[in-house]
């Protein structure tokens, strides 16, 4: 089975666009979801799909619609733009990260995606594919759904929208991004790291760079932005003992270096070059997940 991955598509629908290059971009991503070059059985788009979730619902419904037209099945999980995490962004990012005081069921992204956006699990051979939205405080007990999904048997690949552990030893991705979701962040490494026989990869974006590190013997995998940036998503081709990752840019999206984040904070020693740091380097843009834990014998 082959999946499409991709995040941080920031789509501003029926308003203007807030990222200039998405006016380009995110139009292209769905003609080449329409035409389905790779053969792709199911999409799921791992957060920040929208820019302005929180306080326009017809950015969501736009973006809803067009899933739609795609006829490929599909999941959405929520980032900051979809769902604010906490409120305390909302003064710094009003109309895009406004807090909504309701059980993520009654946010405008869950009304528009519902349980295919909330929390969702589904099966793809061995695999089992388990996707959730969570905020900052987890009133909506995100957390114990997740540990009881984590604990059932199988190889399982999990889908979130940010990163928990650094990206980066160096540049702005070694500290930025990671206290959206601060106060249950240790909770959710905990689960993976203490699941990690069975959580083989958690997939998520936030940060529009590519790049793969381990958490336990599990993977995190962060996904650079279809929107700008990188302009980019993952190929999953699906086997019951293997997951098999390439990368892919967009076609035709000129100067895809000149809206990256941070420029002069994008670079480690293992990622010397502007380049390197957001496009990632080849075994972060193609590379195998194993449904087995890999034993390392004492030597």
């Amino acid at each position: 089975m082959k999946i499409l991955y991709a995040n941080d598509l920031h789509a501003s629908g029926p308003f203007p666009a807030h990222y200039p290059k998405t006016e380009i971009a995110v139009p292209k991503f769905f003609e080449m979801l329409r035409e389905n070059p790779h053969g792709v059985e199911h999409v799921v788009i791992g957060g920040d799909c929208v820019n302005r979730g929180p306080a326009e619902i017809d950015e969501l419904r736009w973006m809803h619609a067009q899933l739609e037209s795609t006829g490929i099945p599909y999941h959405v999980v929520a980032g900051n733009h979809d769902i604010a995490p906490s409120s305390e962004f909302a003064d710094r990012y009003p109309g895009m990260e406004d807090m909504e005081n309701c059980p993520l069921e009654e946010t405008n992204f869950g009304q528009v995606f519902g349980e295919k956006g909330i929390r969702s699990v589904i099966a793809l051979g061995a695999w089992q594919l388990v996707m959730f939205s969570i905020r900052n405080k987890d009133a909506d007990g995100q957390l114990t759904w997740l540990e009881e999904q984590l604990s059932k048997p199988g190889p399982i690949l999990l889908v979130g929208h940010y990163p928990l552990i650094p990206s980066r030893n160096g540049g702005y991705c070694e500290e930025w991004g990671y206290s959206r979701i601060r106060l249950v962040r240790s909770q959710l490494l905990n689960l993976i790291q203490t699941n990690d026989e069975r959580v083989r990869a958690y997939f998520c974006g936030h940060q529009h760079i590519n790049s793969q590190v381990a958490i336990g013997d599990a993977q995190q995998i962060v996904t650079g932005s279809v929107g700008l940036a990188t302009c980019c998503y993952r190929i999953l081709e699906i086997e019951d003992e293997k997951i098999s990752v390439t990368t892919h840019r967009l076609n035709d999206i000129p100067n895809w270096l000149d809206d990256v984040m941070n420029p002069d904070r994008s670079s480690d020693n293992d990622h010397p070059t502007l380049e390197s740091y957001h496009w990632g380097n080849e075994n972060e843009r193609t590379f195998e997940i194993s449904a087995q834990k890999v034993h390392v014998q004492p030597t």
